[in-house]
């Protein structure tokens, strides 16, 4: 049976974090990295009331002061949640946000504990084909704020997607 409040509280969060994609689709260039984050905690409040206790989220959120393309952190989320978290077979699945301040960049992390996989092979979708969400991530980081996308995965062990936003030059006049 479902509890109406819970349901009450889904409705209400899938229909900003719905916004939330409406508005990004406007956005073409960067945006403000809290808005990012606060649209990436929308979803991750949406699936941790859909996995009750099975999805652990850890933010070590050092720097916020910066900005990136639309749609950059939260699609990796999403793939850290569905990919790390739901090939567990058991226990709780963890997925940990960072943030740190390099000299010339910001660096962003998502690690999550899942499975693992090969990042040289394919990675096909259930339903055979290829995802593109991570690619998609890493060309708009490369063509609208300069920035690289790394995956570090081992089969059991899990993944970490690395983010590196080049800090803006200040032209002085």
């Amino acid at each position: 049976q479902a509890d109406p409040k819970a349901a009450g509280e889904m409705t209400e969060k899938f229909s900003r974090y719905l916004q939330g994609n409406m508005s990004a689709l406007k956005d073409e260039g960067e945006i403000p990295f809290t808005q990012e984050l606060e649209h990436t905690k929308i979803y991750l409040d949406i699936e941790k009331i859909r996995f009750e206790d099975a999805l652990c989220v850890v933010y070590d959120i050092d720097c916020t002061d910066f900005t990136l393309p639309t749609l950059t952190l939260q699609p990796v989320v999403e793939n850290a949640v569905r990919h790390g978290v739901r090939g567990r077979r058991k226990s709780v699945g963890t997925v940990r946000i960072s943030t740190r301040e390099k000299p010339d960049c910001i660096e962003i992390t998502v690690a999550d504990d899942g499975p693992g996989f090969d990042p040289e092979a394919p990675a096909l979708a259930d339903d055979g084909r290829e995802h593109i969400g991570l690619a998609n991530v890493k060309s708009r980081l490369e063509q609208v704020s300069g920035g690289s996308l790394r995956i570090r995965s081992e089969p059991g062990k899990g993944t970490l997607v690395t983010m590196d936003i080049p800090k803006k030059q200040v032209n002085a006049t």
